[in-house]
């Protein structure tokens, strides 16, 4: 855990008003080498374009570096809108953006564009195909396939530092890793305290990822769209907030501190500059083994949204249910 830690480098910090300290990032395979990713990031979904603008401008102004978005979010407008505002240089911000699952190779393309346009931006940082299949659940190995390589098309022209996945499972990333010529730099799933000993239906098949270099990023990382009362467990409960007493952090700071100690990305979503503020104060303190141990044997809140507590839902699509 802690050579992991160690070996982690440092996202530059630049200006705005004034420079922010320089946050951690992590190395993920790109399309032409490795590329630097923020530990850190803000996320955006289900906010509109204004509340999108207002976050990332907030965050940026905090010292983030780091932007999640997608199509299916449909405020790529506002994020573009802020990152235009906030007149950094290009290189010194990363965006992460997705396309839909189940689309053809003109589709992909088409998709990906867009999310170009929207943005404002030449490139992004990295793009992610947003669902092994579409959002209604109709997929197959074919269309993953398709669907990959041109994505790979589309970054090899310039437009994508790094491509990877999103709610993939093992089997489904095997169907990538069969016609892959680019790396699968990341896979973004709902991974929080309370999932560190669940099994893999409910992990998105973490360890197997880890075993084929895939990086395991999280959403949800404070279990923020779970349904009451677990949404705040990371927030109020016993667990984190008796573990943060003793270094003088909140339950969210904890939480996140035991993503990121880790190596895995997170992206906490919120509109609220004191919140942001709040995770965004995780790299100065360093969790104990012991402590270490603990969040990663609770088994609540466990994840939510999917059919049960034990599965996320995602490696069940179709036939390709594994049992």
């Amino acid at each position: 855990m802690m050579l992991l830690w160690a070996a982690l480098c440092l996202w530059p910090a630049s200006g705005l008003s004034g420079p922010p300290a320089a946050q951690p990032a992590v190395t993920i395979k790109g399309v032409d080498g490795e590329v630097q990713m923020p530990l850190l990031g803000i996320g955006t979904w289900q906010y509109n374009n204004s509340v999108a603008k207002s976050a990332v401008v907030s965050a940026f102004g905090l010292g983030y570096r780091h932007v999640d978005t997608a199509a299916a979010y449909q405020n790529q407008v506002g994020v573009g809108e802020a990152l235009a505002e906030l007149k950094l240089k290009r290189q010194e911000f990363f965006i992460t953006s997705k396309i839909p699952g189940g689309l053809n190779a003109s589709a992909t393309a088409a998709a990906a564009d867009s999310c170009l346009k929207e943005l404002g931006v030449d490139y992004v940082d990295l793009m992610l195909i947003h669902f092994p299949a579409d959002f209604g659940k109709n997929g197959s190995k074919k269309e993953r396939q398709v669907e990959w390589t041109a994505l790979e098309a589309w970054a090899k022209s310039g437009k994508a530092r790094a491509i990877g996945i999103s709610h993939f499972c093992r089997r489904q990333l095997d169907d990538i890793l069969e016609v892959a010529h680019v790396p699968v730099a990341v896979n973004q799933v709902q991974y929080h305290v309370g999932m560190g000993s669940a099994g893999r239906m409910a992990t998105d098949d973490r360890d197997y990822m880890r075993q084929k270099g895939v990086l395991y990023q999280s959403f949800s990382p404070l279990c923020g769209p779970c349904n009451p009362p677990d949404n705040k467990e990371l927030l109020t409960g016993a667990l984190v907030t008796g573990i943060g007493k003793k270094y003088k952090k909140t339950g969210p700071q904890v939480a996140l501190r035991w993503l990121v100690q880790q190596g895995i990305p997170v992206i906490p979503k919120s509109h609220v500059p004191d919140h942001m503020k709040e995770n965004s104060e995780i790299f100065d303190f360093e969790l104990s083994e012991q402590d270490m141990t603990l969040l990663t044997k609770a088994q609540h809140p466990a994840v939510g949204g999917g059919p049960s507590a034990s599965d996320s839902g995602d490696c069940g699509i179709e036939e390709e249910l594994v049992v």
